[in-house]
């Protein structure tokens, strides 16, 4: 984590990308774990979604440092 650094205007544009990116990502997993009737997948989908959320997070912190 940045401490008491400042991240380049273009690396928030990055950042920015990747959050929209994840969001469309969790969002999907989130949708599909409904329809998914093979339990090893679905838990798959369970901990990609729990792993997108917490990218998420880690990523909303970065741009509002």
């Amino acid at each position: 984590m940045l401490t008491g650094k400042r991240i380049a205007p273009h690396e928030t544009y990055e950042l920015h990308e990747i959050l929209m990116f994840k969001n469309v990502c969790a969002t999907k997993s989130s949708a599909m774990v409904g329809f998914i009737k093979d339990e090893d997948l679905r838990m798959l989908l369970q901990d990609d979604l729990v792993t997108s959320q917490e990218h998420i997070k880690e990523l909303q912190d970065l741009i509002q440092s």
